[in-house]
């Protein structure tokens, strides 16, 4: 999946950065829900359970996951 370049602007203000942020993961996070037929939630268990290889793609679906979750929180 090709990661679409993002340009941030210095002059918005933090939260508006953070919620385009918050908006662009989250897309990134369905695509691949929709890839895989699966919830994003089941990811890592699927990892450990062998049934989902550990490829670029399926590192960048979990670290996705893990930056949403960071700025939800945050």
């Amino acid at each position: 999946m090709a990661i679409p370049e993002t340009r941030w602007s210095q002059n918005e203000p933090l939260e508006a950065n953070r919620q385009r942020l918050l908006k662009e993961l989250r897309r990134r996070i369905c695509d691949y829900e929709a890839r895989y037929e699966l919830r994003s939630d089941q990811v890592r268990k699927e990892l450990k359970a062998g049934r989902l290889r550990e490829t670029a793609e399926i590192c960048d679906w979990v670290i996705s996951i893990e930056a949403y979750q960071a700025l939800q929180d945050g």
